[in-house]
């Protein structure tokens, strides 16, 4: 065999060799492709699963949490991003069950006074009727009126507040002066059923509320005290300086008030034993509960060892209390 032969001989073995490894890598690397392919599927489908679990309602723990994976971090952070979706879920149907709820109660206070009115207005129409008896009915359905215009008012204002469209801006301030605003505003109903308010305590006190509408919530608790309050009595307000918050009380003396009733009577429209036939929606305490609450305070009832019922105000007297309540 020539020089030349043996060369070409060991060239095509060469060849030869370096074709077959070509082709031992290149299954090797289709063998690997279609093992990843099968495990990229395999997690698609684990992924697709843990979606569709979360869509209907269930968690469905395909990779492991407490390993440091892009897969386990993936699952943690869709979990969490459907706790958010939940409560926002849960928010909306609450607030939807709570809308339902106020339009219920407003509609069923609203017969009453629609029916009264209409009542009236028939008897306005019996040709028979004296002078002074067109007059009663009159003024029973201006009051009636009234009623019903209180009542949208009263509504207006706790949607506005529990919707967030009016929004409190709680300042550190005197107490003072929006009590004084609220005993102002009564006074002359308080003179008429010959109550006299007094004032106690130190009245140099500060705490962070909104003026507004906290001198609303003191002029519902006085209307209530003068209201269901006994005639020729008093009327006490008192502050009372506490380490986180600052005290206001209303106190009467009047029917009492069942201690079994005391977390019934900031419900929205209750209306306890002890209001007898007073005129009345039970809105007040309700709105000032709200109100209050709102700006991180509270509000509770109790009665004094005389018999006396108190309505006691706690407004937070720093910044650092102080919130929307929620």
């Amino acid at each position: 065999m020539s020089s030349g032969e043996g060369a070409a001989r060991f060239f095509v073995i060469v060849l030869a060799a370096v074709l077959i490894i070509l082709c031992i890598c290149l299954a090797a690397e289709l063998w690997r492709f279609r093992r990843l392919t099968k495990r990229v599927r395999l997690v698609m489908e684990q992924v697709n699963d843990t979606i569709e679990g979360l869509i209907h309602h269930k968690k469905l723990k395909n990779f492991p949490e407490t390993e440091d994976t892009l897969l386990g971090k993936f699952q943690h952070g869709i979990f969490q991003l459907y706790g958010i979706l939940s409560s926002y879920e849960e928010r909306e149907k609450k607030q939807k069950e709570e809308l339902k709820s106020a339009i219920s109660d407003l509609v069923h206070q609203m017969n009453t006074p629609i029916a009264n009115i209409r009542l009236y207005s028939s008897f306005l129409e019996d040709t028979e009727l004296s002078l002074q008896q067109r007059q009663d009915f009159a003024a029973s359905i201006a009051r009636q009126a009234e009623k019903l215009s209180w009542l949208g008012e009263s509504f207006g204002r706790i949607s506005r507040l529990e919707t967030g469209i009016v929004a409190l801006h709680p300042v550190k301030q005197p107490v003072l002066s929006a009590l004084l605003g609220a005993i102002d505003e009564i006074t002359l109903k308080a003179k008429e059923k010959g109550n006299d308010i007094r004032l106690l305590g130190n009245q140099k006190l500060t705490a962070t509320f909104d003026r507004k509408w906290t001198e609303e919530v003191f002029y519902n608790l006085l209307d209530n005290a003068v209201k269901y309050g006994n005639r020729d009595s008093a009327v006490i307000t008192r502050l009372v300086e506490g380490e986180l918050y600052v005290r206001i009380d209303v106190e009467n003396e009047g029917p009492r008030i069942l201690e079994e009733d005391y977390p019934k009577i900031f419900r929205r429209f209750y209306r306890g034993d002890a209001a007898g036939k007073q005129e009345g929606l039970g809105l007040g305490l309700y709105l000032a509960r709200e109100i209050v609450r709102k700006q991180g305070g509270y509000i509770k009832a109790s009665c004094r060892p005389g018999g006396r019922t108190v309505f006691s105000v706690y407004l937070p007297c720093c910044d650092g209390i102080s919130g929307n309540g929620d």
